[in-house]
């Protein structure tokens, strides 16, 4: 475990029910005159963007609304919202929404300061200037995007996500309130949910896992056990849903300093069709079984958190419970467990197991160094649904 970490998350966060109304004051605070809301359509249809818009207006403040973000948003569909924020002079940007409006808040944000095309901004600090304020609030319990430093673009050409990773879209402020979650339909409060526990359980493989980041993930893996399935089948069970946005918000700080690993690498390959969450979730049990002989005490802690260890000495046998605990949650909340079941043919196996080794910065946190040797056996499993063995949890010598 690495003893030498940096924290780079948002300046100030607001956690709690009712906090979205604090959005005026932070505007204030910020002395925005103009401003910039950036979500999507749903939520302009049922009417949560009023909940933003109309205490901003009340202020006199000059407020425009981009809500046609679309999910897992295209390079041209980021071009868009681009374009749309350069057009005026704005002095704070808010993001509202999933994880896709508000990565493309993060990076209307930065384009107002940085007049580049957007494809110069893609990799690990490639954005010079620090953006204009934002204010970032999430309206489900999953992608941990108010929390981070990056922003996802999807290369529907290459098949794979293209990352902006940068200091200067972490938000200014990020507003947790968990009455904005109540909405979420089932299907999107299973695939959020499940990304925040990929976000937790891979950023404990990972290699640059911390002692700070390791209690947070750990308390949000317990979390989500424990409140997942009541989101789901009572949307709106309130304390559920905090609990929820709560483990969200810890596993997105875990993410954002000890990294993720080989499960998003391997979604990368997939989720430019399929929703992120979904992606996230599918291939966490195959890299939890693909990883568990490099990291098995960080899988048997897991089981602990999950409450399905049995005992402390038997660490192969408590990993190879923390995957079925998995597996059996995504049963539960109706979360598919192959690649066959979301359409991928296995003809494109061959290509996914190539395009994951050139997802090099999410493979750098990885316990285990991956080959087209390990790949391929990966995505087939993945295709047809396929659980290892407790025989394989053997611990590598």
């Amino acid at each position: 475990m690495r003893m030498d970490f940096t924290i780079q998350i948002p300046k100030q966060i607001l956690f709690g029910e009712g906090t979205v109304k604090e959005v005026p004051q932070l505007a204030k605070e910020f002395d925005a005159k103009s401003g910039l809301l950036i979500t999507d359509p749903i939520l302009s249809k049922i009417g949560l963007t009023k909940q933003v818009l109309e205490p901003l207006k009340e202020t006199g403040m000059k407020i425009d609304l981009f809500d046609q973000v679309e999910p897992e948003p295209t390079l041209k569909s980021a071009e868009q919202v681009v374009q749309f924020a350069r057009k005026s002079v704005y002095d704070i940007v808010i993001g509202l929404g999933g994880g896709s409006s508000l990565d493309m808040a993060k990076l209307a944000s930065i384009s107002i300061t940085n007049p580049e095309p957007i494809t110069d901004f893609v990799g690990v600090k490639k954005v010079r200037k620090p953006g204009i304020p934002k204010i970032l609030i999430p309206t489900t319990s999953g992608t941990g995007s108010e929390i981070t430093m990056n922003s996802i673009i999807s290369n529907k050409q290459e098949h794979l996500k293209m990352g902006i990773v940068s200091p200067h879209i972490i938000a200014d402020v990020a507003i947790i309130d968990p009455l904005l979650t109540l909405s979420m339909p089932p299907t999107v409060t299973a695939s959020t949910g499940l990304d925040a526990l990929t976000h937790a359980i891979e950023s404990l493989m990972s290699i640059d896992l911390n002692p700070f980041c390791e209690q947070l993930a750990n308390k949000a893996v317990r979390l989500i056990f424990q409140s997942l399935p009541t989101a789901y089948s009572n949307g709106s069970d309130r304390t559920a849903r905090q609990e929820m946005s709560l483990a969200s918000m810890l596993a997105g700080i875990s993410l954002a300093i000890s990294g993720v690993c080989a499960g998003h690498a391997a979604a990368y390959t997939f989720t430019v069709t399929v929703p992120h969450g979904v992606g996230c979730a599918l291939t966490l049990p195959y890299v939890m079984e693909l990883n568990a002989p490099s990291c098995l005490p960080k899988l048997a802690a897991i089981s602990e958190a999950a409450q399905v260890n049995e005992t402390r000495e038997n660490n192969e046998k408590n990993a190879y419970n923390a995957v079925q605990a998995v597996r059996k949650l995504m049963e539960k909340v109706n979360s598919p467990l192959s690649l066959k079941q979301i359409g991928i043919k296995e003809t494109d196996i061959d290509s996914m197991a190539e395009n994951i080794l050139k997802v090099k910065r999410l493979l750098a946190h990885n316990p285990k160094t991956l080959t087209i040797e390990d790949t391929r056996p990966l995505f087939n499993r993945m295709f047809k649904g396929t659980a290892l063995p407790l025989s394989d949890y053997k611990k590598i010598n």
